[in-house]
This record gives C-alpha cells, structure tokens and sequence, in this order.
C-alpha cells in the first residue's frame, strides 16, 4: 500500500496486515517497486555497511547481516555462520517475498546452503505458517557448523536452538566482559550455551559456575566448553537461576566475575512492571555474590525496557544490596544489530558493566 502523511503528501510504500499493532511497515520509497531488485539492493548495502565497519570475520565467523528495519527489510533477520546462511520471517508481509529473498541470498552467497527458520510466535501474531527448513529443497536436516569467535570455537546446531543458532547481539559484549576475566572466579547466570563463560575461561578466569535450565542448551554449553578446552576449569548447573541465586547468596559464595543475561522478562509494553521487578531481583542477587572489587555484567533485552529505566532499576538493586557500584561502561547490542534512530525499536538490549567499589 502507499502511505501518506496528513497533508496527502507520499512518505512510501509498505506492506499491511490488520491483525498486529503495527499494521504497516514502509518497506519502499514512494513509488518504488517492491521486488527482487529492491532486496538486492537492500541485502547489498547490509553488507558493504557491515564490511566498512569491519564486522563481517572470516570464512569461519558468524554475523548478522540483515536486521529487520534497521536494514530497510522489516520483518526479515539474516545470520551467517560460516558458509551457512540462516533466515528468518518475522512478518507475512517479508514471509510472502521469502522466495525473492532466497534467490538474492543465493547469488549473493553461491553454492552455499541456505536455512529458512521462522519464529512461530511472531507468525502466529501476524497469521502465516511457518516454515522451517533448507531452502529451497525444504528439507528439515538439522546440521552442525563450528564458528570462530574472537579465541573461542563456537558450535551452531542449525534449525535447534533459540534465534537463528547462536545471540549473535552480544558478540562484542563476549570478548570485552572478558577482559575483566583473568584470575577471577565466574558465574554465568542464564548461560544458554556457555559463550560468556568460554571468553572468560579462556581470557584466563580461575574457574567458572554456569546456570542454564534448558537441558539442550546444557548440552550445547557442555560442547562448547569441550570443542575450547576449558571443560575442566568449569561446572555447569541444570536449575532456574532465579532460584539458584538465592540459593548461592545463602551460602555465602562470592565471584570475581558475574554475568546476568537473561532472556526477556516482557515483550508487551503492559508488562514492563512485572519485568522489572524481575530485573530487580536477579540484580539484587548478583550484586550480593560480587567479592569487592568484583564485576557485573548486567543485561536486558527487552526493548520496551529503555536504558534509563534499566539503570534505575540497577541503582534500586543495589540500593537495597548495600553495594556501592561504578559504572564502568554501559552495553548495548553488536554494531552488526544497527540501530536506527528513527526507528527505536531497533535497540533492544541495553546493559551495563559495574565494578563493586
């Protein structure tokens, strides 16, 4: 459809569905074709920006290549690891030009295998079905892929797992959390597959403690922590985290180094309460494990939770923990996630970086 502003004036073209609360995103400049030509050109400039900014690694690395709005495609998420591209619909809309989004990624990446994996919550809300598996055969063969990620050797289970294999948004927040790591004891609190914890490991912590309660994510931690050799150095928790940081504090245990990455706690805006109060608690928590001098890094990524109400709500755990905190640096996703700021909810994970004075 064509979208005017209140004088009738032409501000673009985008696709409608009247079943979300976004019912329209501008996909197009006014007039524009809405073709394989226009996602060409979008995937394209996806790619040089990434390549200027010195995000796309080597052959054996992982990035984001397309991120929804941010890169003029709404609805459509893009992940590459290693030779492997993986792609996601989020909207009918880009679920309908999936064919041409294929064929761009094909003859922009030729002979390499390409893995559709929609999110079925999002095309429950926008009311298509989703589709999960090789394209454009349609095969759904899982498939394993070892990436490179800074020291660490990372394993993929393409078409398992939550996302697109991996959480890609914090690639530079691995490596920079573990520059703090050397000589410190580590709790990586909702570890999902250990990334945080191998960084660490391997920048030198004395030994890690890792929480995660899903049992496949368990399994992917215990591989990587193999696949980088730092297995014996680390022991890994199947529990709820919010319960097992009580327990920790109750027994009096203390970390150099804790990192609290949890997945959303809210994706309605008539929720944002009931998740910082969540937020709030696992802060609390975490604070209290910290030995003095000792590091937290903290995150959200819930993007109706904003930066500031995160650091409030970090200010009230502390508060209430009795710790005195710097802030050391406040986080944000991979540059690879680009933010627009037209467009704020392109940023969704905020975090912060504190050192217990």
């Amino acid at each position: 459809m064509d979208v005017l502003d209140a004088a009738g004036h032409p501000v673009g073209r985008g696709y409608y569905n009247p079943r979300p609360g976004i019912v329209c995103r501008l996909l197009a400049g006014p007039g524009e074709p809405v073709d394989g030509a226009l996602i060409r050109r979008r995937l394209a400039a996806a790619l040089d920006y990434r390549r200027v900014a010195g995000l796309v690694p080597d052959e054996h690395g992982a990035y984001r290549l397309c991120w929804s709005e941010a890169d003029g495609l709404p609805g459509l998420v893009v992940d590459r690891y290693g030779s492997v591209t993986v792609m996601q619909c989020l909207t009918l809309g880009m679920a309908r030009l999936a064919d041409p989004v294929t064929e761009a990624l094909a003859a922009r990446f030729q002979g390499q295998r390409i893995y559709r994996l929609d999110d079925p919550g999002a095309a429950r809300v926008e009311g298509f079905e989703p589709r999960r598996g090789w394209a454009p055969a349609g095969e759904d063969a899982a498939m394993t892929v070892p990436v490179t990620e800074g020291d660490c050797v990372l394993t993929v289970h393409v078409g398992a797992g939550h996302k697109t294999g991996l959480y890609l948004d914090q690639r530079e927040n691995h490596r920079l959390v573990a520059g703090y790591a050397a000589g410190r004891r580590m709790l990586d609190a909702f570890a999902y597959t250990g990334a945080f914890a191998c960084h660490a490991l391997r920048a030198g912590a004395r030994e890690a403690l890792l929480i995660e309660s899903s049992a496949d994510a368990v399994g992917g931690a215990r591989e990587n922590l193999a696949a980088n050799g730092v297995a014996a150095q680390a022991a890994i928790r199947e529990a709820n985290a919010f319960d097992e940081l009580r327990t920790l504090a109750a027994g009096h245990e203390r970390f150099g180094l804790v990192v609290l990455d949890p997945p959303p706690f809210t994706r309605r805006k008539d929720a944002v309460d009931a998740a910082a109060r969540g937020y709030k608690e696992i802060n609390l928590r975490g604070l209290r494990l910290l030995e003095p001098g000792g590091i937290l890094a903290t995150f959200s990524c819930s993007h109706h939770v904003t930066p500031e109400m995160f650091e409030g709500v970090c200010r009230a755990a502390a508060g209430d923990a009795g710790v005195t905190v710097r802030v050391l640096a406040t986080l944000g996703q991979s540059r690879d996630h680009p933010v627009l700021l037209t467009v704020p909810e392109t940023r969704y994970l905020t975090g912060l970086l504190l050192q217990r004075v």
